[in-house]
């Protein structure tokens, strides 16, 4: 998956207006994103006049990532979705032949 963080829309956008900013920023066509998620969604109102939605938005792509990756590589805002999973904490095996060292 790609994260693309910083889509600035009017406070009024429509719902098109996400796949549109999306398929501008990465230069494809619609046709090619599968589907996208709203990872994070902010106001930016330092204009009281102007208010705007701020998306971090997570997208799958149809075909090669890592080269669309690539071709955004200066890019701060456009990066590989980072690993989400939760891991489980290791635990010692019940066998364990001296005491722990336990640090702090």
């Amino acid at each position: 998956m790609i994260r693309i963080n910083e889509i600035k829309l009017p406070l009024d956008h429509e719902e098109g207006a996400l796949l549109d900013a999306i398929t501008k920023k990465l230069g494809i066509p619609a046709e090619k994103v599968i589907s996208f998620n709203v990872f994070r969604r902010g106001y930016d109102a330092r204009k009281k006049t102007n208010i705007h939605l701020i998306y971090t938005l997570d997208i799958i792509v149809e075909g090669d990532e890592t080269a669309l990756l690539a071709k955004f590589a200066n890019d701060p805002h456009v990066r590989q979705t980072p690993d989400m999973e939760y891991k489980f904490v290791a635990k010692a095996p019940e066998n364990l032949t001296e005491r722990p060292i336990v640090i702090g």
